[in-house]
């Protein structure tokens, strides 16, 4: 065996000699004819056959000789200084490598990384020279390089076929290109690749024996040609449902419509099954006689995720159920399950209750949502959640002991809106008034004693020695059999808290002022003693201040930072709140804010015009927090906002959740007025655009897009942090420029991105520089913000570039090993 396996192995590279061997008989022919395209070609299919495996692994020194004599001559260096001329060459010659070799600074030319002439090239706007490096065969560039060449291309109206044809050759990027994981380049770039991405797709299915291990799940393909084949079925039903929610345009929407209308009800109701995941699943309800069911198909999909569990609207629930009629109702929730929406409307009562009894989180969700049986009370139902909670911390796996308390808080959100309760927090206030929960004794255990209570704003167990509070809880109470007991209520009280947050987080975004009572209550709970002193209020004379500062005879309202940056006061809370180190329950002094623009400020707002993001997660972002998304001819998304109404205006394929969307204006509306933005309240327009924003990113299609909310919170949290006091540190709108001793650095808040020098490039940097927290930060809310802290930390580290000498941090920043060096002139250290 080991014999014919090395016979093979001849044979090819017999072969791969032989086609050599004419392909350098023809570029012979073509110099002597002077056919400098034939050359061209010729040196490209030369090329591959000694780098594909087919050729011998090099060319006889005598054959290389003659080819790079011929291509100098043919193709010969006049300007050895100009890297598009060193580069514009078919054929790495000797001579053309050197000059490569002396442009870039390099000991060797070989396999030469181009990667520094990209970012100058796409800043000068050298289209001459980014088309010579995507081409050349003179060195190598990275991914990431390409990509950002191929974005300056396309910005200039200069990416043509001939650079996409061989782009494609790079199967793992173009892939990348088209939309797999995070975006890489803009979508108008990415679109250019999309046919030859789709055309390769088809080629791997339309074979008779798919090999379905080489067919690329993501992304999605485009075309009716795809739906209809997995429409028809491949034996591989996963391989349907990937093909069946193929993006379509509203021709081939229409097209489809029109076919599916000749075909049998099964058929169809197959189709619609299909088009579930390609958010356009509603064209097809009129032909299954469902017209009228599309706003209950939109809340059985949105009302469901993948992973997690998600908050339903009942009301919205029971007016598209009745829009819908009750038989369409039951016909739709046949084919598209949802036991929340059941539950809502008083179906599947029995599978419902046999989840439950199951610990499905799904289930428990869905029994939250179902009325109240004969005899049975909210209040009942509250008390046998929290029965349900005990028995899902005898869990052994931690992924499942949070799964089931994260369906417990949902289910309790549900519940409130059975019994008619704000939220689940005055549902627990209520609850524990009707069934109060035993509160344990201390647990004595030696000399140590333990009781459930709060370190800060975060449940926990906490243990004393002689009066003095222990880090830890000794090994000796936890292997006390009363421990567990304290371990129960300890979970208790974390699933109270947490709905707690979830309530101040709807206070923060409504503005929704608390009565005095209310107040009172909330107060004299565990969990409101712990949070609520942690955050900024503001008191009906519009004083704002902690809890103990405000005047709570009155009702108070937790304050917005937009307001805050409106009264000229949220830079000082946030120094005040570095200074003292709060740790607030949610965010709110280093939350997303957002002002209106001048522009917005007259009219609407078109901060988000132009850009093209992804419908599908842009919409199920929006419908979950309560935007209504309207198809039509001119679709819009609008929200209620206090007294007034948000209109977001957008232009789809047809679908808000099919295929890709452009934001085109936001206006504030009261009635059927439009208002603009700087008559509209502060925390109201901050929290619509927030929304939006968050969308956006959700969605984003492009490398450079970003949640710009999140880049002013987290300088606004570096400026507080710094006070003034950084001589090295320059923040410019959402860039921060770090002039350190080593090199000038750049660093982007939104996108995480550091990019060293003069270079265009994002820095590769180790995930590990940065990893441990920098001293001066800390987390500003209970859970903590790792990506924050990660970046602002990195930002910290390279303000004293000179304290980092670990040789292998310092090649990962491409930075010289060693200490800075002085200036032979003037002795100081000059940053690069």
């Amino acid at each position: 065996m080991i014999t014919d396996g090395w016979e093979d192995v001849m044979d090819g590279q017999a072969v791969g000699t032989l086609a050599m061997m004419a392909l350098i008989r023809l570029a012979r022919k073509a110099a002597q004819a002077d056919d400098l395209p034939a050359m061209r070609r010729t040196a490209g299919e030369m090329l591959r056959q000694l780098r594909g495996g087919t050729a011998a692994s090099s060319l006889l020194r005598a054959d290389e000789a003659e080819l790079d004599r011929l291509y100098d001559v043919a193709f010969p260096l006049t300007d050895p200084t100009d890297a598009a001329d060193v580069l514009d060459a078919p054929w790495p010659t000797v001579t053309r490598q050197q000059a490569l070799q002396r442009l870039l600074g390099e000991e060797t030319s070989y396999e030469a990384r181009l990667d520094p002439l990209v970012g100058p090239a796409a800043d000068a706007g050298d289209v001459r020279l980014l088309r010579v490096i995507a081409f050349t065969p003179l060195g190598r560039i990275r991914d990431g390089s390409r990509a950002l060449l191929l974005d300056a291309l396309q910005a200039a109206d200069a990416l043509d076929d001939e650079l996409v044809t061989h782009t494609t050759g790079f199967a793992n990027l173009t892939r990348d290109l088209v939309g797999y994981g995070q975006p890489i380049v803009a979508a108008a770039t990415g679109e250019r690749f999309r046919p030859f991405w789709d055309d390769r797709l088809w080629q791997l299915i339309s074979v008779r024996d798919v090999d379905w291990d080489r067919v690329p799940m993501a992304p999605t393909p485009r075309g009716l040609r795809f739906v209809l084949r997995g429409l028809d079925g491949t034996g591989n039903w996963r391989m349907d449902r990937h093909l069946g929610a193929a993006g379509l345009t509203p021709a081939e929407r229409a097209e489809l419509v029109g076919l599916l209308g000749r075909e049998p009800v099964q058929r169809q109701e197959r189709a619609l099954t299909l088009r579930l995941a390609a958010g356009d699943a509603r064209a097809l309800l009129p032909l299954l006689g469902m017209a009228g069911a599309e706003r209950l198909l939109d809340l059985i999909q949105h009302g469901q995720a993948v992973g997690r569990l998600v908050r339903n609207d009942r009301a919205a629930i029971l007016a598209a159920a009745a829009e819908a009629g009750d038989a369409n109702a039951r016909r739709l929730l046949k084919l598209v399950p949802n036991d929340v929406v059941a539950a809502a409307l008083g179906l599947r009562r029995g599978p419902v209750m046999t989840r439950v009894g199951k610990d499905s989180p799904t289930g428990i969700a869905a029994y939250g949502m179902l009325p109240p049986t004969d005899g049975e009370s909210v209040l009942d139902r509250w008390a046998a959640l929290r029965e349900l909670h005990r028995r899902g911390m005898a869990f052994g796996a931690p992924d499942r002991r949070r799964q089931h308390a994260s369906a417990i808080d949902v289910a309790l959100e549900h519940l409130a809106q059975v019994g008619g309760y704000a939220d689940a927090a005055a549902l627990d206030a209520a609850g524990e008034a009707y069934s109060p929960t035993p509160v344990l004794p201390p647990l004595v255990v030696g000399a140590y004693t333990a009781a459930v209570g709060f370190d800060g704003a975060e449940p926990a167990i906490v243990a004393t020695k002689n009066t003095r509070v222990l880090k830890t809880v000794p090994k000796a109470v936890r292997e006390d059999p009363g421990y567990e007991a304290l371990q129960g209520e300890h979970e208790l009280l974390r699933g109270h808290t947490a709905r707690l947050r979830g309530r101040l987080r709807g206070l923060i975004a409504s503005g929704a002022p608390l009565p005095p009572a209310e107040l009172a209550r909330l107060r004299a709970t565990g969990p409101g003693a712990a949070l609520l002193p942690r955050l900024v209020w503001q008191d009906a004379g519009g004083r704002f201040g902690l809890l103990d500062e405000v005047d709570v005879a009155g009702p108070v309202a937790v304050a917005h930072p937009a307001a805050l940056a409106a009264a000229g006061l949220l830079g000082r809370w946030q120094a005040e709140a570095v200074r003292q180190r709060l740790r607030q329950p949610v965010p709110q002094l280093f939350r997303e804010w957002y002002a209106p623009t001048p522009p917005e400020a007259a009219g609407q707002s078109t901060r988000f015009t132009g850009r093209v993001i992804g419908g599908g997660a842009a919409a199920r972002h929006l419908a979950t927090r309560g935007w209504s998304l309207h198809d039509g001819a001119r679709p819009y998304a609008s929200k209620a906002f206090g007294g007034g109404t948000a209109v977001l205006h957008a232009a789809t394929s047809g679908y808000w959740a099919a295929g890709d969307l452009g934001f085109l204006r936001l206006e504030f509306r009261d009635g059927d007025t439009a208002v603009p933005a700087d008559r509209v309240p502060p925390r109201l327009f901050s929290e619509a655009m927030r929304e939006l924003d968050l969308a956006a990113w959700a969605g984003r299609r492009s490398v450079g897009d970003y949640a710009q909310g999140r880049a002013r919170a987290r300088g606004d949290l570096l400026d507080a942090v710094l006070g003034g006091r950084a001589d090295r540190i320059t923040r410019h709108g959402d860039t921060v420029v770090v002039a350190g001793s080593r090199a000038v650095y750049r660093v982007h808040l939104g996108t995480d991105t550091v990019m060293i020098g003069d270079s265009g490039l994002p820095s590769d940097v180790s995930y590990l520089f940065g990893d441990a927290p920098h001293p001066a930060l800390y987390d500003t809310v209970d859970g903590g913000d790792r990506p924050t802290t990660h970046l602002l930390t990195r930002i910290l580290l390279l303000a004293d570039d000179e304290r980092i000498t670990d040789p292998w941090t310092l090649t990962q920043l491409g930075l010289p090993s060693g200490p800075p060096q002085p200036c032979a002139r003037c002795g100081q250290v000059h940053s690069r």
